[in-house]
Formats: structure tokens, C-alpha cells, sequence
């Protein structure tokens, strides 16, 4: 009797040691010293402005987060050489989202952001915000500390502001046109520039050579690869896109130009690989009920041409409720270039109507104010602008 109760309490002090000893080494953080925000500050509102686009936001500033952290009874077992650096994590996102899928703005061990009225603007942008709108967004301070991974993160107290955002055009990296049957030749270093679309699809209006000439697109000014040509089946209207990654790789056929020589819309689609090459006006004309000549496409007003695929033209214009187009010639209505339902009076895109039996397109609305405007044409872009 005596053996089995002292079996039983040196049983009991095995299992009271090891639980000392688990809750002596686990980590408590005391989240009492979470990193404030102190720019921007609560329920502050802002209007992003293009011609500040260039300077300075902010900088975003919050305060250290005080990491107390309880080792149980053996305190011993943290001290500050085993303190890793704590990294910050600023969050944004919409009040109505609410960090579902907030956007990272930065991870620092500093305490402080800072970034260009610019790069704010295009990241809201790229959150899908309209512009000239206000817009109520929320934002927080994650941080870490990698001492251990049973610590979670702690986050600042959330910071509510409203931002309005401006209306920017995003630039994305071209591709260059050249080639015997273009002006700079096989000169990869004065390629000409196409107008993107995107990231995947460029346009130039260029003048061609003709037949038995022929053209490539470069990804980079004075180097031979990355490259686009053709193969066998490509023709001077259209046809696939060879790629050539890098020097290792043979060079592709060349594009075959027109068998005329002229002012062309050169498209080239390097994600689907194809291409397209269309003759392109080389006169334009302006008419409508907004401009003097009316709807007499026979009296139509002869734009300048700058340069292939770009006119212009100062007259005056009526004022709001009248409107105008563009034709190619004189006395017909086809080809005519209108807009589609985003158009106004300061710009828009064109929309192209190739021949009679293609609807007519919506005219373009004069601006509000009657008066003396300059109204610029670009084809490659297939946009126009009103100032």
C-alpha cells in the first residue's frame, strides 16, 4: 500500500513539472503596442492632381510596434539578441471591402512610405476606382516579428480617408517598325515607335515602300532580338507572327510590304501573333453641322497631314448640340470616321466606316462653348482630340 501511494505522487510531480516546464517556454504577446498611423490621418480626404503627379504623397508614417513578449516564468529564454526585425506590411483597400483582398503598398522594417502622387494614383487605378470620383478607403499596418511562429501578427487600428483619383493614360513599352520597306530602313537603332494599346497590341500608320520590300517589328532599339517577322504564308494584307526570343534562335522571314506604295496602318498583336497592314488615308476632310461647310461632303474642310496617319485642322465649331465627322474623299461618304458613345467635345475614339454598306458611325459632339478649336486626328491610335 505504502509502494503503490508513493508511486502515485511521484507520478503526480512528473506530470506538475512538465506542465511548469511547457508554460515556462511557450511565447505570450502582449498586443498592447500595435503600430500607429499617424499619416494619413483619420477621415482626411484627398484630390490627386495630374500636374502634381511628380511629387511627393504623404510619406505614409506609423509608429514602431512594441513587441512585450512573456516567455512564461523562464524570462530568461527571450532577451533582445533573439529579437528579430520587425517587418511592416501597409495594407489599403476600399471601406466597402474592408481587407477582403486588400492591395500591399509596401513591406519595410521601416516606418515610414513614401510614393509619387503618380504611382498612388495608378494604383488605384489598378483597383478599378473611377476617376474624378471620391472614393472612401481604408488602410492598416501589419507586422511581424519572426522570433517565433506561433506569435500572429499584430495590426494598427484602421486609418479611413477618401481619395480622388485623376484620369491618366497608362504607358506601356512599344515595339519598334523597320525594314527596307520603311524609312530608317534596317537601321534598328531609329526604328520608329508603334502606338500601344496595351501590353500585347501596337499600331503605326507609316509610309511603305511597295512591292518587293519588306518589314519586322523589335522589341528593343539597336538590338535584332526580341523580333517579329513572318513565314511562308504572310502576306502584304496579313498573317502570322514568328517570334525570335534571342540571338540563338534564326532570324524569320521578313513581312512583305504592299504591292503599292503608301501610307498604311500596320497592326501587330504579339499575344495572338498575327498582323494586319491596311491603306490609310492620306487626305481627310472635315465636316458636319457644328463647322461651316454643314453636311456638304462635296465642301468638306481639307485637314493638314503632319505626319502618316496624324491631321489637323483650327476652325471654328458651333457649339453644344452640333456635331462633325471625317471623310477620305471629297463627295463620298465612305470611308468616315465617327466615335462610339464615350466620344465628347474634348476627344474620343474613332470609330471607322470603310465603305457604304457599313452603318454610319455616331457623329463627334462639338464642345459646349462656340469658338475657334484645333482638332488633331491620329490613325494609329484611332483617336481624336478637340483643345
Amino acid at each position: 500500500m505504502k509502494k503503490t501511494l508513493f508511486f502515485m505522487i511521484a507520478l503526480a510531480g512528473i506530470v506538475v513539472f512538465t506542465s511548469c516546464k511547457k508554460e515556462g517556454t511557450e511565447l505570450v504577446l502582449d498586443k498592447s503596442g500595435t503600430p500607429a498611423i499617424s499619416f494619413p490621418e483619420n477621415n482626411s480626404s484627398f484630390v490627386l492632381l495630374e500636374a502634381a503627379e511628380n511629387e511627393t504623397f504623404g510619406p505614409f508614417t506609423w509608429a514602431a510596434a512594441d513587441y512585450n513578449i512573456n516567455a512564461g516564468r523562464n524570462w530568461n529564454l527571450v532577451n533582445s539578441d533573439q529579437l528579430a526585425e520587425t517587418t511592416y506590411t501597409l495594407q489599403l483597400d476600399t471601406e466597402a471591402d474592408n481587407f477582403s483582398s486588400p492591395m500591399t503598398l509596401t513591406s519595410t522594417t521601416e516606418n515610414s512610405f513614401s510614393m509619387t502622387v503618380g504611382e498612388l494614383n495608378a494604383k488605384l487605378l489598378g483597383m478599378g476606382l473611377a476617376t474624378g470620383t471620391a472614393h472612401s478607403l481604408v488602410m492598416r499596418v501589419k507586422s511581424d516579428v519572426s522570433i517565433s511562429s506561433d506569435l500572429d501578427d499584430i495590426f494598427s487600428e484602421t486609418v479611413k480617408f477618401s481619395v480622388t483619383p485623376f484620369e491618366a493614360q497608362l504607358v506601356y513599352p512599344s515595339i519598334y517598325l523597320l525594314g527596307d520597306a520603311t524609312t530608317p530602313g534596317w537601321d534598328n537603332a531609329n526604328a520608329l515607335p508603334m502606338f500601344a494599346y496595351n501590353e500585347t497590341q501596337f499600331a503605326i500608320v507609316a509610309s511603305l515602300a511597295g512591292e518587293g520590300k519588306f518589314l519586322k517589328f523589335i522589341k528593343t532599339l539597336g538590338a535584332w532580338a526580341p523580333q517579329w517577322g513572318t513565314d511562308a504564308t504572310g502576306t502584304g494584307e496579313s498573317g502570322p507572327l514568328v517570334y525570335r526570343p534571342d540571338e540563338t534562335v534564326a532570324d524569320p522571314a521578313g513581312i512583305p510590304a504592299p504591292a503599292v506604295a503608301g501610307d498604311y496602318r500596320i497592326y501587330a498583336d504579339i499575344s495572338a501573333l498575327t498582323y494586319t497592314i491596311t491603306k490609310a488615308s492620306e487626305t481627310l476632310f472635315l465636316l458636319g453641322d457644328g463647322t461651316t461647310p454643314g453636311w456638304d461632303n462635296a465642301a468638306a474642310l481639307p485637314m493638314t497631314k503632319l505626319s502618316p496617319g496624324v491631321f489637323e485642322i483650327t476652325t471654328t465649331l458651333a457649339g453644344s448640340g452640333k456635331f462633325f465627322k471625317f471623310i477620305e474623299t471629297l463627295g463620298q461618304w465612305a470611308p468616315q470616321y465617327g466615335t462610339d458613345a464615350s466620344g465628347t467635345g474634348d476627344g474620343g475614339n474613332l470609330v471607322f466606316r470603310p465603305t457604304e454598306t457599313e452603318p454610319d458611325p455616331p457623329a463627334i459632339p462639338c464642345p459646349l462653348a462656340a469658338g475657334t478649336y484645333t482638332i488633331t486626328v491620329n490613325l494609329a491610335s484611332m483617336t481624336y482630340s478637340v483643345k
